[in-house]
């Protein structure tokens, strides 16, 4: 079917345009796209319901502009191409079990190694010494390791696709 549009006004056709564009992105395959973007210090998440308008993100986002990184359950995104992850995910649930779980390990780390530097400021000179007391304690480090080692690991993280292969990481 092609639409004649020979007759149409510059308005009737912006019009027309803007309700295509609408549609397209708005069109839903019935899967979860979580998208990441990452781009020049900025992080926010961006609401995509189709693979077409998820290649569109992941060009406008290519390595130069950011980075976008997808997590989706879509089983079969290995022909996104595209500068960040692409990950399925079994569920949102499962998704943002994960992504608390790597958040909780992130804590630990950076906590005690904040903690760490502020025990031994005083072995180091003046301009290398942290500057703010850390705003964790010890106690609430020993929490956050309980929290992560009674953390409950019933999800599934995500798996990477690799062009046409899919692997765990």
């Amino acid at each position: 079917m092609k639409l004649d549009i020979t007759n149409y006004t510059i308005e009737e056709l912006v019009e027309l345009k803007n309700d295509i564009v609408n549609r397209i992105k708005n069109y839903s395959d019935g899967y979860v796209y979580l998208c990441n973007v990452r781009s020049y210090g900025r992080i926010w998440k961006e609401h995509v319901y189709n693979t077409h308008t998820l290649q569109e993100l992941c060009y406008r986002y290519f390595g130069d502009d950011g980075i976008v990184d997808v997590y989706s359950t879509n089983p079969d995104l290995s022909h996104i191409e595209n500068y960040g992850d692409v990950m399925y995910v079994k569920s949102v649930d499962d998704y943002d079990k994960w992504k608390h779980h790597e958040y909780l390990k992130r804590m630990v780390v950076d906590t005690e190694k904040e903690l760490d530097e502020w025990d031994k400021r005083d072995d180091v000179p003046f301009n290398q010494r942290p500057k703010f007391s850390p705003i964790y304690s010890r106690e609430d480090l020993d929490g956050l390791r309980i929290e992560l080692s009674e953390y409950d690991m019933s999800f599934v993280p995500p798996v990477r696709y690799e062009g046409n292969v899919e692997r765990n990481d």
